[in-house]
């Protein structure tokens, strides 16, 4: 293990400190359980751990995330000034910040409903906040991230950031540890833009973000068209059938939407 020190100015971290202890490992099981280790040992907060393989990387809804050598998986465990109202609020000014951080390196990610990360119209990564609590009140909050840097990739629906730089003459972001610095930097200023502006204010920028806002999809025969998510973290369709009309608000924790492709029709898919 190696510990690094990350520096954001104090206006970016929006907290009381500006240092941020990282701590790098060649290879864990995973950054999230790790993180929990170190916050069970008393471990100084806010900090980050980063690894550059996971053996049991974990997705949304406990899948398996595919964290072959050579990408960034970290993970920040935030300070106990961090308050939000929803546990999904960690998700959403998350992706609201890496994805301002990344364009602001002519890199256009996108958001797909409710945590991934799409370039391209492909995966690039992807989010996974938790949290503990006691007696009913948080006690420690992580955000887990993993982004395609110049790790292998098993399917088609994924990209390597190294990758597209490489393809598009971009040297906006040019090693790994640049990466992580901007990824960190996203996260703080996704927070600061949540307790400055609020929640409304975050969910605005996260439906510009969206990949498919405003895009057809079609469940179970009845053709919608999407309008954003709420302030819930839920997606709002717009359903139309024999000359009615009536929007709904789908939860992520009930239905994911495939990828936007074209001119086509996506899918809004229940979980089982």
């Amino acid at each position: 293990m190696e510990k690094k020190i990350i520096e954001l100015s104090s206006d970016t971290y929006g907290l009381s400190s500006h240092k941020i202890s990282c701590y790098v490992y060649e290879v864990l099981a995973s950054t999230n359980i790790k993180a929990w280790e170190l916050c069970r040992e008393k471990t100084d907060m806010p900090f980050v751990v980063v690894a550059k393989q996971q053996t049991a990387g974990k997705g949304q809804r406990g899948n398996y995330w595919d964290s072959g050598l050579g990408g960034l998986y970290l993970t920040v465990v935030l300070s106990s000034e961090v308050t939000f109202a929803n546990i999904r609020d960690l998700t959403l000014f998350s992706a609201v910040g890496i994805t301002e951080e990344l364009n602001k390196n002519n890199i256009p990610v996108k958001i797909k409903w409710l945590n991934d990360l799409i370039l391209d119209n492909k995966k690039l990564g992807g989010i996974l906040s938790e949290v503990r609590s006691q007696n009913g009140v948080i006690n420690n909050s992580i955000i887990g991230v993993g982004i395609n840097w110049e790790n292998k990739l098993s399917l088609d629906s994924g990209i390597s950031l190294c990758t597209y730089l490489k393809n598009t003459n971009g040297d906006y972001i040019n090693s790994y540890y640049s990466l992580l610095n901007t990824i960190v930097k996203g996260i703080f200023n996704g927070y600061r833009i949540y307790k400055n502006q609020g929640i409304n204010s975050l969910v605005k920028k996260y439906n510009q973000y969206l990949i498919y806002r405003g895009k057809n999809v079609v469940y179970e025969n009845i053709q919608g068209r999407v309008k954003g998510i709420d302030v819930n973290g839920n997606l709002e369709i717009r359903f139309s059938a024999m000359g009615a009309s009536s929007k709904v608000s789908l939860s992520p924790d009930d239905y994911a939407i495939t990828l936007y492709d074209g001119n086509q029709f996506s899918k809004i898919l229940e979980r089982k």
